[in-house]
């Protein structure tokens, strides 16, 4: 590192979550190893204050004059519970640990750790430290304001400040950090840095859930290498969330990163790590192969309420599957599932709306890992009414109801009634006709029918007005036409049954017998 003057650094630190994180831990000890063999009564001197509602001291400049004790205090701080008063935990600083009348003119640095929005003003108390002629360094994580920061640390805020989106980046910031620390504490920075880094990452094999790679040493007394390895968005942005991290030592030049995702786009650091630091790092890119995916997914039968789909199975062994399906449109977290064994090679969904288009996706399951899906659009069939309705008149109070029947339905409803009373009537049938009977003359009606499938589902209505008029007195009339015969004439009336030739609604003189 180098050599400076007498120094007093503060570690002041809030976390909101439920513990202290490993990473904050390590983040903070990371800064303090590079100076851990100059800690001493006339060296650098380290505090540590975490505050949250209140301001808790964990250790000051003269609890710990020895590096390893210092390390190892800071590797075992345990969370303090409260909110974020960032504004409070300033001020303490100023006033318990640079206050001017305790204060050696010595560089004094505080290093603020916060992952988290002030609830309180940060502007005064800021001022006061930079009064003071502290060095204040800014570090956020997460849901930090950038803004904020930049108020709190010193000039230029860029130099200063520092941000991160997820607890397991901090450890990045070091090489950022420690040499601004470095030199204004007033030391000479020998940044590990200037020997060269790891390169030339190879990839020397794939498989859907293992990438395998090595890679050129880097230079330097290394300690060893901190590789990473982190999943790629659509877009070619890092899941953070998904990053893992594994350290190996400094003789080893190859690794296998294993328990990957299939069909992924993998980013791949590898850091050099020196006994006080990071250096310089490498990246690669490469994607893991693709599970095989079923064959020939396909619609078998489309019904009214359900939807039968068969696929041919994977080239792969596979432990079963999984079936996801819903409306188009419809939100992942809205879909239906199901679970299939292995030896599935079709099935049938029901309870589905008529008339719709559903999206099925069928997963394909490994032992450690699925396939990209298969995905099927189809439609179920649309519910129709019945066609060719007639009404006939049977006889002065009946009429016979006959339609033509659509597929699928159990059975049809029909309900009539005077067109402008209220006096209805129904009837279930599973025939393609039925007879209205004990209706009025003269009267209009109105018919209609609802075609009935599986549950209580109802197809559209089709409907008929009928009317039956009122038929004539018959008039028989007799003539003797000798003295042992009689001819007899009469008028009748057209309803379903009468002779061919007899027009619907006429009428015509019926031929005169004679009778002798």
């Amino acid at each position: 590192m180098g050599t400076w003057f007498f120094t007093v650094t503060v570690l002041l630190f809030s976390m909101k979550q439920a513990k202290l994180r490993a990473g904050v831990k390590g983040f903070m000890a990371g800064i303090v190893k590079p100076f851990a063999n100059f800690v001493s009564e006339t060296g650098i001197r380290f505090g540590a204050i975490q505050y949250s509602d209140t301001s808790r001291v964990e250790f000051t400049f003269t609890t710990y004059l020895d590096g390893t004790d210092l390390v190892n205090a800071v590797e075992s701080l345990n969370y303090k519970g409260g909110n974020t008063r960032t504004g409070a935990g300033l001020k303490f600083v100023a006033d318990n640990f640079f206050n001017p009348a305790s204060s050696r003119d010595v560089p004094k640095i505080t290093i603020l750790i916060t992952d988290g929005k002030s609830q309180d003003s940060v502007q005064e108390p800021a001022q006061k430290l930079h009064s003071q002629g502290v060095h204040v360094f800014a570090v956020g994580i997460k849901k930090a304001d950038r803004s904020e920061l930049s108020q709190i640390s010193s000039q230029p805020s860029s130099d200063f400040t520092s941000f991160v989106g997820d607890f397991k980046l901090l450890n990045t910031l070091l090489p950022l950090v420690s040499p601004q620390l470095c030199t204004k504490a007033g030391g000479v920075y020998a940044s590990d840095e200037a020997f060269s880094g790891p390169s030339n990452i190879q990839f020397t094999g794939q498989t859907s859930d293992t990438l395998r790679f090595r890679w050129s040493a880097a230079g330097g007394p290394l300690s060893g290498y901190v590789i990473q390895y982190v999943p790629l968005s659509g877009l070619g942005q890092p899941i953070t969330a998904d990053m893992r991290q594994d350290t190996v030592p400094a003789s080893q030049r190859t690794f296998s990163a294993r328990e990957l995702r299939s069909g992924t786009d993998y980013l791949v650091t590898i850091i050099a790590q020196y006994p006080n630091s990071l250096g310089e790092s490498a990246s690669a890119k490469q994607r893991t192969r693709s599970l095989p995916g079923v064959t020939s997914l396909r619609l078998a039968q489309a019904g009214f309420f359900s939807l039968a789909v068969d696929w041919g199975q994977p080239s792969t062994p596979v432990q079963g599957y999984k079936l996801t399906y819903g409306p188009r449109g419809q939100p992942a977290a809205q879909l239906l599932e199901r679970s299939l064994p292995a030896d599935s090679t079709s099935v049938t969904l029901e309870s589905l709306k008529p008339d719709t288009e559903y999206v099925v996706s069928l997963h394909p399951l490994f032992p450690r890992n699925s396939a990209s899906p298969s995905i099927l659009n189809a439609r179920t069939l649309r519910l129709e009414a019945v066609e060719q309705l007639s009404v006939e008149t049977e006889s002065e109070g009946s009429v016979r109801v006959r339609w033509r029947g659509v597929r699928g339905a159990r059975a049809y409803r029909l309900v009539w009634g005077p067109f402008t009373g209220r006096n209805v009537e129904t009837v279930e049938v599973t025939e393609e006709f039925h007879t209205l009977s004990r209706l009025q003359a003269d009267a209009e009606y109105i018919v209609s029918i609802f075609p009935l499938y599986e549950g209580i589902n109802e197809g559209p209505v089709a409907t008929a007005r009928f009317k039956i008029e009122r038929q004539e007195q018959q008039v028989l009339r007799a003539a003797i036409t000798a003295p042992s015969t009689i001819r007899l004439t009469w008028r009748s009336f057209c309803h379903p049954g009468v002779p061919p030739g007899v027009e619907g609604g006429g009428r015509r003189p019926n031929p005169e017998p004679d009778l002798s």
